[in-house]
């Protein structure tokens, strides 16, 4: 068993890309690791250097429909399953779920649809940029009601949550200042074809926002936010708990938000820190529960399952996550509260059904007998030690492999067979036994 706090860690590059991605196919795994850990860390951090090319083109003969909700989520877990810039994917995820805005509300799917390319466009990129572009979305500006905003009425739904949750948090802001950005922000409304500024509804009058006066605009009050100090430490605070751990440590916070700056491509400086830094590589091993993106897409993924089934978003959302609809404007919780037993048995039931699907005439469903023949597998002890480090880095119990191995290598009375000579039973066998790695606590971890 791999001792988590260990500086020798084998897995490192997989527990890298199991949180910068959604884990690998076994023949990804081989080229990542080929690069070492700086080079892979270097290669997904800057995505529009790996040619996507080809996965476009499939994606593109998909011919998704993005003035419906359903082809949208399919699009979106087809992206992050096959893409072949993981970060860039889990990035687009990670703002989704920050800039949190709900289907439900704004009624319009191709405006999620573009609100989901403008993160995945700027997500490594300036948090001034990104920001300024929310501020301007379509979709965020129906979700927190700008479209309502105008001269002598205010609303300052965007105005605090621009703050509170997307930007400062609380402390850092006084409600005058929310009063006060909400007039900067009047007439910043939406039109079919996107960011629309009324000049008739926009307050003109002098503003003071954190300390500063002029006759600001929303622009205005987006720069002089990103200039704030707290800006960096909120940032890092909601990267670290998403890409590290629930309770992340003082040093590895203070290094993260140290790598913002106002200017430049901070996201990605700061997240260069947060994989580099040893908080991450020795205490943040199997030390995060799997989002329901992460348990699905990952599980897809390592077991190299190309056909995807069209409801693989309606399986996700009974884990909890439902795609372009979170259930508040603070996001999903994360952490524990993606465990209970509800959700715990939807994920059990996926693991099964993904394990059980025989549908030998069709291409891209699981087929273990082919796992094993592509690795070479002839006896029990390896393959279970195989599909140990595959699914899990075999970080189990000291107990697990043999009770594995006594499956493995007896009948339901228990009595001795060798699965290897009946290609029935080793296939029935071999389900069960990805089956029962994949219920076991370690696989819940990312």
């Amino acid at each position: 068993m791999f001792t988590k706090r260990s500086s020798d860690n084998p897995f490192l590059v997989k527990h890298l890309l199991r949180r910068a991605g959604f884990g690998t196919t076994p023949q990804e795994l081989v080229y990542y690791q080929s690069l070492g850990y700086d080079r892979c860390l270097k290669t997904l951090l800057d995505p529009e250097k790996t040619d996507n090319s080809e996965f476009d083109n499939l994606i593109a003969n998909e011919n998704f429909d993005f003035t419906r909700i359903d082809d949208l989520k399919r699009w979106w877990i087809y992206r992050m399953t096959f893409s072949k810039r993981p970060l860039e994917e889990k990035m687009t995820l990670f703002w989704h779920g920050h800039f949190a805005t709900s289907n439900q509300k704004v009624t319009n799917p191709y405006a999620m649809y573009m609100q989901n390319s403008t993160m995945r466009q700027l997500g490594l990129g300036n948090f001034h940029a990104l920001l300024l572009a929310m501020t301007k979305d379509p979709a965020m500006i129906l979700w927190l009601d700008n479209q309502q905003n105008k001269k002598g009425e205010p609303n300052e739904n965007y105005a605090r949550e621009v703050m509170e949750l997307f930007s400062l948090g609380i402390g850092n802001y006084t409600e005058k200042d929310i009063k006060e950005s909400a007039r900067a922000f009047t007439g910043w409304q939406t039109h079919p074809d996107g960011f629309f500024f009324n000049a008739k509804a926009h307050d003109y009058d002098s503003k003071t926002f954190l300390g500063q006066t002029g006759t600001f605009n929303g622009d205005d009050i987006i720069a002089i936010i990103v200039e704030q100090d707290a800006v960096g430490k909120f940032l890092a605070k909601k990267l670290c708990k998403y890409f590290a751990a629930d309770e992340p440590t003082q040093a590895i916070l203070a290094d993260v938000a140290s790598a913002y700056k106002p200017r430049g491509d901070n996201i990605k400086q700061m997240l260069h820190v947060l994989f580099s830094h040893d908080d991450f590589k020795k205490n943040a091993y199997h030390a995060k529960i799997k989002s329901p993106a992460e348990f699905v897409i990952g599980s897809l993924k390592i077991l190299q399952v190309s056909q995807l089934d069209n409801d693989c978003a309606t399986l996700m959302s009974r884990m909890g996550q439902n795609l372009f609809e979170p259930p508040n404007v603070k996001g999903w919780d994360g952490g524990l509260a993606w465990i209970a037993t509800d959700t715990m048995m939807e994920r059990f039931n996926f693991t099964s059904r993904l394990t059980q699907q025989k549908f030998d005439a069709l291409e891209g469903y699981m087929k273990p007998s082919v796992l094993i023949q592509n690795q070479g597998l002839s006896t029990p002890d390896e393959t279970v030690n195989y599909f140990l480090n595959l699914l899990v880095d075999n970080d189990v119990a000291p107990s697990t492999e043999p009770d594995l191995l006594t499956y493995f290598t007896t009948d339901s009375s228990g009595k001795p067979i060798n699965p290897f000579q009946n290609d029935k039973l080793l296939d029935s066998k071999l389900r069960g036994l990805v089956h029962l790695i994949m219920t076991l606590p370690t696989y819940q971890f990312a």
